[in-house]
């Protein structure tokens, strides 16, 4: 099939420059700052996210397949219920956002779980920066996701016959070594939120709410080494 063939490329090629980019990533950041780097993020980000949506309506693969729907099929209990767990964790990863953003006693608190070398390089340490994190955050809940989950899994379901746990954690492991840049801590805290969130997807059937999670822990981690002049 042609379009396994090019979203296998494609998916490779993306796996092996993120692997590529792991030595890149300090020297990038330390040269061109914080603000640039955001900024090339999101270009290549949803560059590549619009390219295989191209690919997807010109190859007739069902939107459906790849989790461009709104709502879980009807009838199907098991997915609704699923989907209604995860309207109340983006609830409750809201409302702690907020609570994050807004305290700088809780953010001197969390700060030492966001101590490795790239997480204090890449995280914004200004507000001006925190504002840019805010696109970079969206960016990556919906173009990773799409890319991880939507493309990746259905892609992957093209040459394997397995269960939703088993495709989640294969789709995770990938989605860990993605992120090589943070280190092993890194490929495996993200392989293990990645295998979560894979599997979120395929029990509701839709990726929307799964992207807002994702953009919602990103958004998290957004305030942690923004300095506040009472407390730092």
């Amino acid at each position: 099939m042609l379009e396994q063939a090019v979203f296998t490329i494609i998916l490779m090629y993306l796996l092996i420059v993120q692997l590529f980019n792991a030595r890149l990533m300090k020297p990038m950041i330390e040269a061109l700052g914080r603000g640039r780097v955001y900024e090339q993020t999101v270009k290549s980000s949803w560059g590549l996210s619009l390219l295989l949506l191209a690919l997807v309506f010109l190859f007739g693969v069902p939107p459906e397949a790849v989790g461009l729907g709104f709502a879980p099929v009807e009838g199907s209990m098991s997915a609704w219920k699923f989907f209604f767990f995860t309207t109340v964790l983006i609830a409750v990863l809201l409302a702690f956002y907020l609570v994050v953003k807004t305290s700088p006693r809780l953010r001197k608190r969390l700060r030492p779980y966001y101590e490795l070398e790239i997480e204090r390089l890449l995280l914004p340490h200004t507000d001006v920066e925190a504002k840019a994190w805010g696109a970079v955050s969206w960016t990556a809940g919906v173009t990773e996701e799409f890319i991880f989950r939507g493309v990746l899994l259905y892609t992957l379901s093209l040459y394997i016959d397995v269960s939703s746990l088993m495709l989640a954690f294969i789709g995770g492991a990938m989605f860990g070594l993605a992120h090589a840049y943070q280190g092993v801590r890194g490929i495996l805290v993200t392989g293990l939120v990645g295998w979560g969130l894979g599997y979120l997807y395929l029990a509701m059937g839709v990726l929307w709410p799964v992207m807002v999670v994702h953009a919602l822990l990103d958004l998290i981690a957004g305030p942690i080494h923004v300095a506040d002049s009472e407390t730092d």
